[in-house]
């Protein structure tokens, strides 16, 4: 079933007429026309883009109705097609689209009914060609790693590595960055999210590598540390408990597991050691089309109950960080699959 034979399967679900998107991820997504701005109308038997001048001779490529933007009127559409209910996506959608809505269609007898990440909810089970783009762009995310390994030496700084990195990618083949390279040594590396600065690597550290890469749309995302000399020994000993968190986590991690559950087998073995509270963000999250997408590895509220499925493309990331000291963190990438 197609992307968006999949979305009309959930417009008949809500019971409404059409679906308005205009998040340009969500066109790319549905349509694959890469645009920064645009409009795709679905109703449950057709489809309608409707883009601007710079998109005209792409979007005609496709195999669906185009229709211009500078003569575009929806309140009109809406009426032609004789709509009462019109879906737009709440989680996508600033308060003040929504007020234009509602008043472009006070005139009409159309209502306006948010739904809640619908495209999302197609977004978190990936088809084979999403997962064949996600294994590419792991394989050069694994490539940039191994890049950034061969540079370290005495005085390089942290920003010196990002920058070549990022070189390097786009010298592969890469669209671009995922994000800003987390390029932390030594005591740097117990910030989680830290960004990368003039600290040189000195002999006896600790340098976290957190990097991911967008190859063909699609996002790469892992981490490692590695030792630069003989690091303090209470680093070593978090680094043998972050690697068995993961372990034990990755040993669950399959389609019927709650979230919950997964999140418990690497929270829950870090807590036993006594650095749970040095544990500080969720243990994964989805990957796609952003670095960060649902599923939500979160440990707390109802997303814990949610099962993972087939399909599913997440992260797995359990960390300790020990101010002044330094942090470890470990992640993959992992795609859900049936048990053999």
């Amino acid at each position: 079933m197609t992307r968006l034979a999949r979305l009309q399967k959930i417009l008949v679900r809500e019971g409404i007429d059409a679906l308005l998107v205009e998040e340009p991820l969500h066109l790319f997504y549905l349509t694959g026309l890469d645009c920064s701005s645009g409009k795709l109308l679905v109703e449950v038997s057709k489809v309608t883009l409707i883009v601007d001048g710079r998109y005209w001779e792409a979007a005609r490529e496709l195999s669906y109705p185009v229709l211009p933007l500078e003569t575009f009127s929806l309140s009109a559409f809406v009426t032609e097609r004789d709509f009462r209910s019109l879906g737009f996506e709440a989680n996508r959608t600033l308060y003040t689209r929504f007020l234009e809505l509602q008043e472009g269609l006070q005139h009409t007898n159309c209502s306006v009914k948010p739904l809640t990440s619908p495209v999302e909810e197609l977004r978190m089970i990936k088809d084979l060609q999403e997962i064949s783009s996600l294994q590419k762009a792991v394989a050069l995310g694994m490539k940039g790693y191994e890049f950034v390994v061969s540079l370290l030496k005495n005085g390089v700084s942290e920003k010196w590595l990002a920058t070549e990195l990022e070189i390097f990618w786009k010298r592969e083949g890469a669209d671009r960055i995922g994000f800003e390279p987390i390029i932390a040594f030594g005591p740097n590396s117990s910030k989680p999210h830290h960004r990368p600065g003039n600290t040189v690597l000195e002999p006896n550290q600790p340098v976290l590598i957190d990097i991911g890469v967008v190859l063909d749309h699609y996002h790469s995302d892992m981490t490692r540390v590695v030792w630069w000399g003989e690091p303090k020994k209470e680093l070593q000993q978090i680094f043998a408990i972050v690697q068995e968190a993961k372990e034990r986590a990755v040993a669950i991690c399959k389609p019927g597991v709650s979230i919950g559950e997964l999140d418990r087998a690497a929270r829950g073995f870090i807590a036993s050691k006594g650095y749970g509270e040095q544990f500080v963000h969720n243990l994964g999250h989805g990957v796609g089309l952003e670095i960060h997408e649902a599923p939500f590895l979160r440990q707390k509220g109802p997303i814990t109950e949610k099962l993972l499925e087939e399909g599913m493309v997440i992260t797995i990331e359990p960390g300790i960080y020990l101010p002044g000291i330094g942090g470890v963190r470990l992640e993959d990438t992992f795609i859900l699959c049936k048990a053999p």
